[in-house]
């Protein structure tokens, strides 16, 4: 019996150190395990933000940075810096002609009406050139012009003579101030003797300066000036620089003339009767309240004449 417990104690002890050993095997290979799933997760990690932020990249490759109105713009109106707000695209909806900077667009002009968050481009602005030393502001109260005017809008200034002969004294100018009967426009030298040939033109032969507005100035493109400079009346104007003032002076007055004579039409012929019998009316009722009054005054030469006679 004792040695079959000595035997059974050391297949025991036998056995537990197999166990032992065995615990110890698979407790190796599970740290092993782990630790190498540590490791190809931290790989898999570092190659994960790898890639997102190859991703990031290219994302930022592709997207355009551009400029939208935050607000409708008018055409004819200039853009400020405080209209323009910043907008990221893909770079396959941005055309070729946007513009990336917020400076090549502040100060220049819209040819066409923009809605808020339309992408600006050149060919929506027009060409800013450098302004020439001559330019000058220029008022203008002779000139006919369309009832539809506003400021802002594009007009050809033409001249037009008696004969039908018709010309284009001043090309695509912008309106800059308008209180009808007066435009302001700017204009450089030679278009300012251009213009005051074209005045004393008009003096002379009677002819007629009006304004057309353009339809789509952002797409027309300006018209050529036709109007030949009166050689005759440059001359007068080298020897007399007022004639020009007197010629305006005139189609002042001339327009002011016209603006009455409408006016008037517009009367109707009852409505002139009635006021030209209200105002007969009122001269009798003035007339016989003089006379009344001179009688009253005049005095009483009758009586003493008697007195006289009578002694």
């Amino acid at each position: 019996m004792i040695r079959i417990r000595t035997k059974t104690r050391h297949v025991i002890y036998g056995a537990a150190a197999g166990v032992c050993v065995s615990a110890l095997l698979l407790s190796g290979l599970f740290v092993q395990s782990e630790m190498r799933q540590a490791k190809e997760k931290s790989r898999l990690q570092q190659q994960y933000s790898a890639e997102v932020e190859r991703l990031k990249q290219e994302a930022n490759a592709v997207l355009m940075k551009g400029w939208v109105p935050s607000r409708a713009i008018a055409a004819g109106q200039k853009i400020q810096q405080d209209d323009l707000v910043p907008v990221e695209l893909p770079k396959t909806s941005v055309p070729a002609n946007f513009i990336a900077s917020s400076e090549n667009i502040a100060g220049r002009t819209a040819k066409v009406e923009l809605d808020a968050n339309t992408l600006i481009t050149e060919s929506l602005l027009f060409q800013e050139e450098a302004t020439p030393g001559d330019l000058r502001n220029r008022e203008m109260s002779f000139v006919q012009l369309p009832i539809s005017l506003n400021k802002g809008d594009m007009v050809d200034i033409r001249i037009q003579f008696p004969t039908g002969e018709d010309y284009i004294l001043l090309s695509k100018k912008m309106v800059y101030e308008l209180k009808k009967p007066t435009l302001t426009v700017t204009l450089d030298e030679h278009e300012i003797l251009m213009l005051s040939s074209a005045i004393v033109d008009a003096y002379l032969h009677k002819a007629s300066i009006y304004a057309l507005t353009y339809v789509e100035p952002g797409l027309q493109e300006k018209a050529i000036p036709t109007y030949p400079a009166n050689q005759q009346v440059m001359k007068l104007l080298d020897r007399d620089p007022n004639i020009a003032v007197k010629a305006e002076t005139y189609l002042k007055s001339q327009a002011s003339r016209d603006l009455l004579e409408k006016s008037l039409n517009t009367v109707s012929e009852q409505n002139a009767l009635n006021f030209a019998g209200s105002q007969a009316e009122t001269a009798a009722t003035a007339a016989a309240s003089l006379q009344q009054e001179d009688q009253e005054a005049e005095p009483p030469w009758d009586a003493p004449q008697t007195e006289l006679a009578g002694n």
